[in-house]
């Protein structure tokens, strides 16, 4: 396979299409959503960092400080907050289905000779919405249950040895990492084969198999390839982000109650104002290398392409 001409085309691709950003961005919210930010948004108190004297956070004491809460109050809030969450994870989880299966249907076009715009690839990933989210759940249900009888095992062997016998595990933790890159790229090349030739659920999971199976050897290169440069992407983009902590930690070195509320507040608004870019970025990222692996699978399979029309 040509890596280089896989590389070069899915760049292509993505710069005269730029209707397939906006759906990066939306395969991206499955990912992106989880972020947690809650601490971030804690009230800074006057307390003297320097002397020591830190915030008690006993039980007994933080109900004392909020006040007292009745029963029927709080156990409302805590269910709303809870479906809150669980509508906001359905709706990421919609949206990046939906993005991921535009996406690969969107290349799949491009790589034909055709111009694509955002409504056609979104168009194509609502019709293929059940496969793909069918695919995820799958693959949710099986991770779920081989995670939990690792945990099993685990415990298992170590009352068993006393725990001497988890020193042993120490060679499975190392082959579990590149077993995961292996599993994610399995993942991508399954939801590939079911858009690419319109297969089930289940008769994709053969498809990419089969492809997974019989061109070992490029898939790993593939890998490896979008390892080192979205790792080198990802480091680049975070670089200007870490500037976000400086006002923080430059008020906390100070000391005063003015410094440290004006520094964290100043890192603060910096944070929300750099979330969507990150989004935006980190959507881009998602757009070229779930059109590389859509490239990839197909000329694994044998599909050249088509030369792309002039600009």
């Amino acid at each position: 396979m040509d890596y280089g001409e896989v590389l070069r085309k899915t760049w292509d691709i993505s710069w005269r299409n730029k209707g397939l950003w906006f759906l990066g961005i939306l395969a991206g919210c499955s990912a992106s959503g989880r972020g947690n930010f809650g601490n971030s948004t804690s009230s800074v108190r006057g307390y003297d960092f320097n002397s020591g004297d830190l915030p008690s956070f006993q039980g007994d004491r933080f109900f004392d400080e909020i006040g007292p809460i009745q029963e029927e109050i709080l156990i409302p809030i805590i269910l709303g907050i809870l479906c809150v969450g669980l509508i906001l994870a359905l709706v990421f989880f919609v949206l990046g289905v939906i993005g991921q299966s535009g996406l690969i249907a969107g290349f799949r076009r491009a790589d034909d000779g055709a111009n694509v715009t955002f409504a056609q690839a979104f168009g194509e990933g609502t019709q293929n919405f059940w496969k793909l989210a069918g695919i995820r759940i799958v693959f949710f249900i099986a991770g779920f249950v081989i995670v939990i009888a690792l945990i099993l095992g685990t415990v298992l062997v170590g009352f068993a040895t006393l725990g001497i016998g988890l020193l042993c595990l120490i060679p499975l933790l190392c082959v579990l990492i590149p077993l995961g890159l292996g599993v994610d790229s399995y993942i991508i090349l399954t939801m590939v084969a079911s858009v690419e030739e319109e297969l089930g659920v289940f008769e994709s999971f053969g498809r990419s198999w089969n492809t997974f199976r019989e061109n070992l050897g490029p898939v790993v290169v593939m890998i490896l390839i979008l390892i080192v440069g979205g790792g080198i992407l990802g480091f680049l983009i975070a670089l200007p982000f870490i500037g976000i902590v400086v006002p923080a930690i430059t008020g906390i070195m100070v000391g005063t109650d003015l410094a440290v509320a004006s520094g964290v507040g100043i890192s603060l608004l910096c944070l929300m104002a750099a979330i969507p870019l990150l989004i935006v970025l980190y959507g881009l990222l998602t757009t070229y290398t779930t059109g590389a692996w859509t490239l990839t699978y197909r000329r694994l399979n044998g599909n050249t392409g088509s030369e792309l029309p002039a600009s």
